[in-house]
């Protein structure tokens, strides 16, 4: 790593590192999953960074590190910054989620392929198959592979099988791993993972639009109406933030631009709007209101974009502990 030519990716993770593990971990607080997982996974590929290397990272972020004999070992560091930052539970998820998409393997490449492309080769297998696939994969990529697979009861299917999967032995991703010429995993070929089928639905029906996410989730009720409820309860839609406590509205609020709220909130009922504009101060409340009425017409698919920026942010907030919805793990108490 000394003598090469670092990526972005690589001396974001150099900087992390020299921040130290208690200032990184408020740094990442504000990052998605998905930035995690590949920060988190270019450590752990890395796992040893040299002081060459290191120094002129941070040469060029604030001037001189000050030492020659600095080392940094990637997997430990990568595991204590993201326990530190999200707490146990969810820090294991991630690193799970990165220890999957490590070394290269098939499913890491359908990542970074055509979501229209990736549905085309998938149209033929089982759904089984492609619901092993998108159970793998991180909710964007799956749900924007999801979408575009042609049949709609193919799609309503794939996800019931999402929602009913426990675990995944490796052995039933054998077609998979043939069809992509790739070796999923780079170690403990006989091991399998532990999932939650529901959540994983719900996790994916979030990243897809309201038309499609309709049409799935007839599907879903027209099979098993109560494992459609149980996905239901799972999923956080944009009509669900009328259920969010006021100081979590509050915290959501502090992190979006005045353009996404007054995007998002273009067209939505007045209630949830006023939920919005409760949890502000008056002058900002009243210039919000000012720029939805002054705004044109606006693309339903833009509204939703920007919809879905709140919700990432009110979904990350919810498991931080510091956003509470009404009739998720018992009534508001006021």
């Amino acid at each position: 790593m000394a003598d090469t030519k670092l990526s972005g990716l690589e001396k974001i993770s150099v900087i992390l590192m020299y921040l130290g593990e208690e200032l990184a971990s408020e740094v990442v607080k504000h990052l998605s999953d998905e930035e995690l997982q590949l920060i988190g996974g270019t450590m752990i590929k890395k796992d040893s960074v040299s002081m060459v290397s290191s120094k002129r990272v941070v040469d060029e972020f604030l001037g001189s590190m000050g030492s020659d004999n600095i080392t940094v070992q990637g997997m430990q560091y990568a595991q204590n910054l993201i326990n530190n930052a999200l707490g146990p539970e969810k820090g294991e998820a991630i690193l799970e989620q990165i220890k999957r998409q490590m070394g290269g393997s098939g499913l890491e490449s359908l990542r970074w392929m055509d979501p229209g492309v990736v549905a085309n080769t998938l149209k033929s297998e089982h759904p089984q198959i492609v619901a092993l696939i998108l159970a793998l994969l991180d909710p964007d990529t799956a749900s924007s592979i999801l979408i575009q697979i042609p049949e709609e009861r193919v799609r309503g299917e794939v996800m019931l099988r999402v929602a009913t999967l426990k675990t995944i032995p490796q052995a039933a991703v054998s077609d998979l791993e043939e069809m992509l010429n790739k070796q999923m995993f780079s170690d403990a070929a006989g091991a399998g993972s532990n999932v939650e089928g529901v959540k994983l639905a719900a996790e994916i029906l979030n990243q897809v639009d309201a038309a499609n996410e309709e049409k799935i989730m007839e599907t879903l009720e027209s099979t098993s109406g109560e494992l459609a409820e149980a996905v239901q309860a799972q999923m956080f839609v944009f009509a669900d933030l009328n259920e969010v406590d006021d100081r979590g509205m509050q915290s959501i609020i502090k992190e979006l631009s005045t353009e996404i709220l007054s995007v998002s909130l273009k067209g939505v009922d007045e209630g949830l709007r006023d939920k919005f504009y409760k949890n502000m101060s008056e002058r900002a409340a009243d210039m919000l209101q000012e720029d939805i009425e002054a705004m044109g017409p606006v693309r339903v698919s833009d509204i939703e974009k920007n919809q879905q920026e709140i919700l990432k942010i009110a979904r990350k907030l919810e498991g931080e502990g510091k956003l509470v919805r009404a009739g998720r793990g018992g009534d508001l108490v006021v």
